[in-house]
């Protein structure tokens, strides 16, 4: 089945330090956000879901309209530990050896990214830390996306065998010229692009490294606990289930017509009722998943009323809202907040 079939999503917290890099430089980041199809509270809001295509068509689009060539590469590397977050920093870090990080970091990343993979290839002297990309080179954001999945893999491996340490070989698929600041990054690193495979190569040998003593290092600066929850969950394998994702966080916006819907997945709206029909669903039915699931979110995670709950995800009056939320879930919203809030005591 092609990706594009599975609506490929990405977490967008991982969209968080291109904010920042960006408005530092005086990029018009919100026009960025509003080309690329992202919800509008995206920047507000990091701890949601978005297609994959979009999150790429933003780094790709913000790269090339700023003449930023190694946008992802700079951002993934002195982003650091930052670039990876508080989750997937602590599984690496946990691990005894780099061989249990590599492992680690392989079986979390479809949290990311659903339809990223990584895993290891051992040779008798020579290991390979690979990567499969969601699109194939040509798709926007293609190469800025391909380093910064490459830095987040060297990251975790210098976890373990120190900042300063430098891989034997790393290969891209991307056919265009190698960034200059990956020549400076890696003087000692063959680089090759248009390969078959995207990957990074050391010695077996440093499989059986521990962990690196502490450094000052601004890049291995611990990320502090997000301020929000963030799902210990891989994203769900079904259509209907990731476009309910994606339409979340355009709640905040107001009601997510079809018409956005079809616009953010580039196709028609005949086209996005029939797949849905297909799976027995229909786009009201997705919305309405979608504002249960947020206003669930915001009953566990925030103090605000439910009255200011109910208008937000779109209800308009706390009565209607209650209701709807009681057939989901057999509780009313003031009900599911008490028996949460006594469940973490």
């Amino acid at each position: 089945m092609p990706a594009q079939a599975r609506l490929p999503v990405s977490h967008t917290i991982h969209l968080v330090p291109f904010f920042r890099f960006l408005d530092e430089v005086g990029a018009p980041v919100e026009r960025g956000v509003e080309q690329a199809k992202l919800p509008a509270r995206v920047i507000d809001m990091p701890d949601c879901y978005a297609p994959t295509e979009s999150v790429w068509a933003f780094i790709g689009g913000m790269a090339r309209k700023e003449g930023i060539d190694d946008l992802g590469l700079r951002v993934g590397y002195f982003g650091g530990l930052r670039m990876l977050g508080h989750g997937l920093t602590t599984d690496v870090e946990q691990s005894p050896t780099l061989l249990a990080g590599i492992e680690s970091f392989c079986k979390v990343i479809h949290r990311e990214s659903s339809e990223m993979a990584c895993w290891l290839v051992q040779d008798e002297d020579e290991a390979r830390f690979r990567l499969h990309k969601t699109f194939e080179p040509g798709v926007l954001g293609y190469q800025q996306t391909e380093w910064l999945g490459l830095i987040a893999m060297l990251t975790a491996i210098q976890v373990f065998a120190g900042p300063d340490w430098q891989p034997v070989r790393i290969s891209v698929r991307s056919k265009g010229p190698i960034p200059r600041l990956a020549q400076e990054l890696f003087p000692d690193t063959q680089l090759l692009n248009g390969q078959r495979e995207i990957y990074i190569a050391f010695p077996r040998s440093a499989l059986s490294l521990g962990r690196a003593s502490q450094h000052s290092d601004p890049r291995f600066q611990r990320p502090k606990p997000p301020t929000f929850r963030l799902t210990d969950e891989e994203p769900p394998s079904d259509f209907a289930q990731r476009l309910r994702l994606c339409l979340e966080p355009h709640l905040l916006d107001g009601y997510p017509d079809i018409h956005l819907a079809a616009d953010v997945l580039d196709t028609s709206t005949r086209t996005l009722q029939r797949r849905l029909a297909e799976l027995g669903m229909t786009y009201s039915a997705v919305v309405y998943g979608a504002r249960f699931q947020l206003s669930r979110r915001m009953l566990l995670e925030s103090d605000r009323t439910i009255c200011d709950i109910a208008h937000t995800v779109g209800y308009s009056d706390a009565s209607h809202f209650a209701r709807a939320f009681r057939r989901l879930s057999g509780v009313t919203p003031s009900e599911y907040r008490s028996q949460a809030s006594e469940a973490a005591e």
